[in-house]
């Protein structure tokens, strides 16, 4: 990967090896379908359940299973030793703050409304807005569902 980092979204719809991120830190979360788990050389990693985010190195040698079909991730990937990355998911009613850095606001499954230090924004679904802040910022989703990807600069 020649990128410094990268905010996607992919569908894994057939079992297989996944591509070598050595030197990156990766954020993976299932947002639609049910039962993939990774398989690492001495481990695995449990990605059965649907917008919980796991954390991994990006160049273990895993291969997929699905356990119920198909599946659609979203993937937070970040040179380790360049930033510092976290994936939330981020329910209506919640106020959570981002972080001094690059921030992206992502509503994966279904419109969302978020404020963000005071101003309000409607995202599509499968729609994102993308926050370079010099200082945290206050993140309010007032509804839906959103995911929070933030990208720091090591200092």
């Amino acid at each position: 990967m020649s990128v410094a980092w990268h905010f996607g979204r992919t569908a894994i719809v057939e079992e297989g090896p996944f591509s070598d991120y050595t030197h990156y830190e990766r954020l993976q979360v299932v947002i639609r379908g049910a039962g993939l788990v990774l398989i690492a050389p001495d481990h695995e990693i449990d990605l059965r359940h649907p917008m919980h985010p796991r954390r991994y190195d990006g160049g273990l040698p895993i291969r997929t299973r699905l356990e119920e079909g198909p599946v659609e991730v979203v993937n937070l990937i970040a040179h380790r030793a360049r930033f510092d990355i976290n994936l939330h998911v981020v329910d209506a009613g919640t106020v959570v703050t981002g972080e001094a850095g690059r921030n992206v606001v992502y509503a994966p499954v279904e419109m969302a409304r978020v404020e963000i230090d005071g101003l309000a924004h409607s995202l599509s679904k499968d729609h994102a807005l993308k926050l370079l802040n010099d200082k945290p910022t206050e993140i309010a989703v007032t509804s839906g569902r959103v995911l929070i990807g933030s990208i720091c600069d090591k200092r």
